[in-house]
This record gives structure tokens, sequence and C-alpha cells, in this order.
């Protein structure tokens, strides 16, 4: 008996109009970004219709400890004020995507619809990316990217925060104006971020001068909170640092203002995982891979806005191509005293002097070891 089969090129193909897109993380400094100055990211939008090419910060230093006694005239013996700032410029950028009325037409998907909200997920990466890098940048102004930095921009940001920085679990193994040295002291094995580091960090940005002031929550409670960025392989060594009751501790607070999924507080602290942090590799001791621990306290980082991001659209050809594209105006620097008297010195714990000029304004930069699974 004959069977009538189908004829191979007439069977058709039928495409789904369905799509999945790429997992990306949500930009995880968005809560912590706002225009008071107790935010760890402090966003100003002050110059939004007005000229200029940024917008400057100012920060006020304390006093000198002491007091004029007794007859001693005050005339002749006055205070300076510490009177510093940082300036932030803001940039064009921009992001488009060129679609072709046949190619839209002969599509299975809705191709302007994808077009959209991949332009509005890189806008949001793109915020946080510049987060990642500008937190890391170096030099005397705090305005080098780690990535290009020469070894001299390094060590100068290096020296100008000894007391803002950390190498693993020691203060030991920082090496005077060489941070490629410094980095090389750190173990993967001794120089793993667990709990006891956290701690340590946060004593490092306790005893930093010029002081670096906490986040506040709650003025009634007097808490203090510093914020801490990390990468998963980090998490992984701080989680497997506590035991149970601690893990169960230290996600307790849920009810905190500032906590996120995922979050976990240690010692006043909230360690935040974040998935795109970078990996130094091979700088660590014997090769080993290094990452750094961003330690933030209010005014880390300014970020001064023109425009927000927003979509833009454009006809060309006839009507036949239209561009899609998302623009912003603004830009982001790590703050710093690099505005000031730069021969102003501040005393620190162990009794040394440190230019103020040069130093970052509310941040601690860890490096600790980022071993892979």
């Amino acid at each position: 008996m004959a069977e009538t089969r189908a004829t191979e090129g007439l069977i058709p193909t039928i495409w789904d109009d369905q799509f999945s897109v790429e997992f990306y993380q949500t930009n995880p400094f968005a809560a912590y970004a706002g225009t008071g100055t107790t935010n760890p990211i402090v966003m100003k939008e002050d110059f939004a219709s007005k000229q200029g090419n940024g917008i400057t910060f100012e920060f006020i230093t304390n006093l000198q400890r002491g007091a004029i006694k007794g007859k001693q005239p005050l005339r002749g013996h006055e205070d300076k004020l510490g009177e510093y700032g940082d300036k932030v410029n803001w940039d064009l950028r921009k992001k488009g995507i060129s679609l072709h009325e046949l190619d839209v037409d002969l599509a299975a998907i809705d191709l302007r619809k994808a077009s959209k909200g991949a332009l509005k997920t890189w806008a949001d990466e793109d915020i946080k990316f510049e987060v990642i890098d500008r937190l890391q940048d170096v030099g005397q102004n705090l305005d080098v990217a780690y990535s290009e930095a020469s070894a001299a921009d390094k060590n100068t940001w290096h020296t100008n925060n000894k007391d803002r920085v950390l190498y693993g679990n020691s203060p030991s193994n920082y090496v005077t104006a060489n941070h490629a040295a410094s980095l090389a002291n750190v173990s993967a094995s001794t120089g793993k971020f667990t709990k006891e580091s956290v701690s340590l960090m946060k004593r490092v940005a306790l005893a930093a001068r010029p002081r670096i002031t906490p986040t506040s929550i709650s003025e009634s409670e007097n808490r203090r909170f510093f914020i801490c960025f990390v990468n998963s392989l980090m998490m992984r060594d701080f989680v497997a640092s506590m035991n149970e009751s601690e893990r169960q501790q230290s996600v307790a607070r849920r009810s905190e203002g500032m906590f996120l999924g995922g979050d976990r507080e240690w010692d006043g602290v909230f360690v935040h995982e974040v998935d795109d942090m970078p990996i130094l590799a091979g700088v660590g001791n014997s090769g080993a891979n290094l990452a750094p621990a961003l330690m933030l306290g209010q005014e880390a980082l300014g970020w001064g806005i023109k425009s927000r991001y927003n979509s833009r659209e454009q006809k060309d050809d006839y009507g036949q191509v239209t561009g899609l594209g998302m623009f912003g105006k603004w830009g982001m620097k790590k703050l710093g005293y690099t505005i000031g008297d730069a021969g102003r010195t501040v005393e620190l714990n162990d009794g040394t002097l440190t230019n103020v000029v040069g130093k970052q304004r509310g941040l601690v930069t860890g490096y600790f070891a980022a071993t892979g699974d």
C-alpha cells in the first residue's frame, strides 16, 4: 500500500514569537545612592538646568584637638578651618540600535521590543559598571582607572591612602610606597575574606584620618553601618567563616532600610555580593588571584547628573531605517580630598603624619584572595 509523505521542501518551520534575554544583576548600588550627603553614593542634579561641565563637592574636616585655656589670648592662636573639595565632571553617554524595516517585517520576534529592552538593560548595567570602575580609581586625584594606571599612579594612591587600604588580613602586608609588593604579600590560604576581615576593615575605617563617616540608619538607636561590596568568591569565603548560628543571625535584620536580598550583616557592616566585581589575576603571593573589597561610608562616590538616561527614536532613509538610542549626561568620581591645602597634614593613630590631599573621602579598599571553586 502506498503512503503519502510530506514533501521535504514544503514542511513549514514554526518560529516562536517569544524571546528570552540574558540574565544580568540589577544595579546592586541603587539602594545606596541618594541626594543627601549621608549616602555612600551622593547624587547631585543641581546643574540639570544650568551651564557647566561639572559640579563640586565640599568637605570640612574636624578642628585640631586641644583648647586655649586660662589667660592665654585666643588672638593669634586660631585654628584653620579644613576646607576641601572635589569635582565631578559629566559627559554624554549613549548607545544605539538601528533596525531596517525589512528586517522588522521578516523577524519572528518583535525586534523593536527586544531592542528597547536591551537598551534599558544596557543603561542599568552601564551605571553599575561605572560605579565598580570609579571606586577603584587611583592616582593623585583619584581619577585614573585602575586597569589603565601606571605603577606610579598606583603607588601614589597607595601612599596617600595608607590609612585607608588593607592587603589581606594583616596591616603588616603594607609595603611602603609599593602597591604591587603589598599585593604580593597576600596569599590564597591566609588572605581569604572572612568575618574577621570585615571587622578588621571596619577598624581601619574608624581609625582613618580624616575620619570616614559611617552611614547611620536610625539616630534613635545610634547605630552606624558601613557597606562592603565583594565578588561571589569572597562572599563564599565570608559565609564559610561563620558557624550556623552566626549565618542565621547575619540575615536576621531584614527590616533594616538598607538591607537587600543576599546581604549579610557582621559587626555593623552590610556585606553585599556583586556579580561583576573584578578579579586581579596572579598578583598575590605565589601567583594567587585577588579581588577588591570596597567598604563604603558616607560620600564615597559622587554622581553628577545633567540628565538621566532617556530613549530617543530617529527615522532615516525615507522611513525605512529606525534608530533607537539611549542618551544620558552624567559622570561619576571617587570622592576625595583633591582640592584644598596641599601642605596640611593629619596625625594618624600610630603617631605618623600624612597629607590630607589625595585621600579618598569615604572608602576603605581591601584586597583579598579570590580562589576559584
